[in-house]
């Protein structure tokens, strides 16, 4: 079975945080900071050349990433089961939140920044998605 990659283009904190929230019921407005981020979210950092945290465990099902660029360089959020995309974000920019959220099933993934070869600079970790 085929999969499609999902591409996100770069959003504002502010819309990043509005669309996680609205699928989580909230709205923008309950809450003001970028951090903390909504329960069932899984929050990263994203910098020159890794990402914090770089090993995360999830439950299978749909996930939603917020992952902040904390770096001076544009980075991308793809998530890889082996060698073949999943989902990703696309180049979002300094100072920006990308939200992504995809579906996995149980299973080793692995997830990394390719702009740029940023992955063979360290920046890259593990996803351990369990359950089902």
């Amino acid at each position: 079975m085929a999969r499609s990659v999902q591409r996100i283009r770069s959003i504002s904190p502010v819309l990043a945080l509005a669309v996680v929230l609205s699928a989580c019921g909230g709205t923008p407005a309950s809450v003001a900071p970028v951090t903390p981020v909504p329960s069932g979210v899984t929050a990263l950092d994203a910098k020159e050349y890794s990402f914090n945290p770089a090993a995360i465990t999830a439950p299978a099902g749909s996930l939603t990433f917020a992952v902040r660029n904390t770096g001076n360089e544009a980075h991308e959020f793809e998530v890889l089961k082996g060698d073949q995309p999943v989902a990703k974000i696309e180049d979002f920019g300094v100072g920006t939140i990308g939200a992504l959220t995809v579906t996995l099933e149980p299973g080793q993934y692995t997830f990394a920044c390719r702009l740029n070869g940023h992955d063979q600079l360290g920046m890259k970790g593990t996803l351990t998605v369990v359950g089902g």
